[in-house]
């Protein structure tokens, strides 16, 4: 007797649950979830948890705005054992980019985000262990923070199981099933086939691949992506750490945890063969380094860097040596916009991927958004501009 389901969702990440939970959660009654190895262990579970606001486009801005409000009611329903930790979000520039951060503040202020903008010697009041001295202006987003990625994964898993979905791990979708322009199926790893006529895609980079078995394709890119991770040797000041882009060295640095910051340079994205790629995702950092000399010495020159540049920015914190690091593969565009809607001339199929290392904080509203298409329904937030 042939397997069915109202829908299938292929992909265990946080874009892929945040769809699951949505169908579940709107009447569906059998929901099925495939993941490959098991929930988080792609780029969903190797983020940063950065959740900000400050995001260049409207689109954006708005996911993320549904993002806080799904996370706000996991974390009231789990009388906070999973949550967001506001930390701020900051962004420095110099002269040159200016007046492009004030423009960025107003728009962020016209959608209803509290967006500071702050002035070399206000930033400096803000956080007088900081050094400003190369910075010319600021902004500021106090209610942004940070989560721990596979927490907001297994929550969602979580919800979505109680509301009776199902969740199948270490089970790979194989193919997808298409006849008459129409989705009729996933074909599985031991040649199964699960009937549906609703298929959401949102595997990441791998979304691609899985495409291609029924002869369809996407402009998918991949790179892989590098972190190092120090400690701050002031403790009296772990509560004073930002989210932080920094537009004048080139870095991002992320307090996931107190004590801790996660850095990387913003340039830092290695490309490789997607053959290649693959053994991020089955080995560690170091093994990684180990075998690929071309990553070890972007690893190594980046850590470097990456080290120089935290030191310098955060000058009194008191930045120790680097105790850490990991990679993890990110699937992005050509034009940095995700692809996010039905698969064009395919009925029941939609697509979910290419938020370029930026997934976590807008992937719940975007799988909520999916979820809502495939239903038939007006997405909460408008992504016809993706």
């Amino acid at each position: 007797m042939p397997m069915k389901s109202d829908a299938v969702v292929i992909g265990g990440g946080v874009v892929g649950l945040g769809a699951a939970l949505t169908l579940i959660e709107s009447g569906l009654e059998k929901v099925t979830l495939l993941e490959n190895k098991v929930i988080a262990s792609g780029g969903s579970g190797l983020g940063t948890g950065s959740v900000h606001t400050q995001r260049w486009y409207a689109t954006d801005s708005d996911l993320i705005q549904r993002t806080r409000s799904i996370v706000k009611r996991l974390a009231t329903t789990t009388n906070g054992v999973f949550d967001l930790y506001p930390v701020g979000r900051l962004t420095v520039v110099g002269g040159a980019d200016g007046e492009i951060v004030s423009a960025y503040g107003r728009h962020l202020r016209t959608i209803g985000i509290d967006a500071v903008e702050l002035s070399r010697n206000e930033l400096k009041a803000r956080f007088p262990e900081m050094n400003v001295t190369d910075i010319d202006r600021a902004l500021f987003t106090r209610e942004d923070g940070v989560l721990y990625p596979p927490a907001l994964s297994w929550a969602l898993a979580g919800f979505f199981r109680k509301a009776g979905g199902t969740i199948w791990e270490g089970c790979a979708a194989t193919g997808l099933k298409i006849a008459g322009n129409r989705i009729r199926g996933v074909s599985l790893s031991n040649d199964d086939i699960i009937e549906t006529d609703r298929v959401i895609v949102a595997a990441g980079v791998w979304s691609r691949k899985l495409l291609q078995t029924a002869g369809l394709d996407l402009a998918l890119t991949h790179a892989v992506t590098h972190n190092s991770v120090m400690t701050i040797g002031r403790r009296d000041l772990w509560s004073q750490v930002p989210s932080l882009l920094d537009g004048v060295l080139g870095v991002i640095a992320i307090p996931r945890n107190p004590g801790t910051i996660m850095a990387a340079n913003t340039a830092g994205e290695y490309q490789a063969p997607i053959s290649r790629s693959e053994n991020v995702m089955r080995s560690s950092t170091v093994e990684l380094i180990e075998r690929d000399e071309e990553f070890k010495a972007e690893t190594l020159q980046q850590q470097a860097s990456v080290l120089a540049q935290l030191r310098h920015r955060y000058s009194g914190y008191d930045i120790r040596g680097i105790v850490g690091h990991w990679a993890g593969l990110l699937d992005g565009t050509p034009d940095n916009h995700p692809l996010l809607g039905a698969f064009p001339g395919i009925d029941g199929l939609w697509v979910g991927c290419g938020l370029t290392g930026y997934g976590v904080q807008r992937g719940p509203g975007v799988g909520e958004a999916l979820a809502h298409l495939a239903l038939g329904k007006e997405p909460l937030v408008d992504v016809s501009a993706y």
